[in-house]
């Protein structure tokens, strides 16, 4: 029975898409598939966004909550050590920030651009309502030249003299500090 409405629906379903699809190509913001394609990877970005969040919230509500532990086995003389439950893979030891020789830190694009908005809303009150930087990974010309660029500026609604003048300084900084990698 459900087969026979789905072979029903389905004709007109796809009759009203192609309809909307029709009426609407030629508006603003393009055909209704458009925007709904556009709504849809949008969501995807918010919900994938989230997730990374709600990730390293827990990892660091889970360090907290381990640390009292630390303490107390660290007063106790004879360290107590728990057995790892069956089927569950041994805890990862927390990450390290990998150096390079020249002592710059390996750092992921997302997380020095993240790392540049937060100095640049913290250098003034006029930058507490600076959106963002967009980085551009460049090819180095040798070992110690620097391997990313500033491609462009998210002002948002932050005085733009005052986050330009305190980017050009982080900038110049992380930019002795970090390096970018692939991961």
């Amino acid at each position: 029975m459900n087969l026979v409405w789905i072979l029903i629906l389905s004709p007109w379903v796809g009759l009203i898409i192609l309809i909307l699809n029709d009426a609407t190509k030629n508006d603003r913001d393009g055909g209704a598939i458009t925007v709904a394609a556009k709504t849809f990877r949008a969501f995807i970005e918010r919900t994938t966004l989230m997730a990374r969040k709600s990730r390293k919230a827990l990892k660091h509500a889970v360090s907290q909550a381990s640390a009292p532990e630390a303490a107390s086995s660290a007063l106790s003389s004879e360290p107590i050590r728990q057995p790892p439950l069956i089927g569950q893979a041994p805890a990862a030891s927390p990450k390290k920030k990998s150096r390079r020789k020249d002592g710059r830190v390996l750092s992921t694009m997302p997380d020095l651009e993240l790392a540049i908005t937060e100095a640049v809303k913290k250098a003034a009150p006029e930058c507490e309502t600076f959106v963002g930087v967009v980085l551009q990974q460049t090819k180095p010309r040798s070992r110690r030249d620097v391997n990313w660029q500033l491609r462009g500026i998210k002002f948002g609604q932050a005085d733009r003299k005052m986050a330009s003048e305190a980017l050009t300084s982080i900038i110049e900084r992380m930019q002795r500090e970090f390096y970018l990698t692939e991961r």
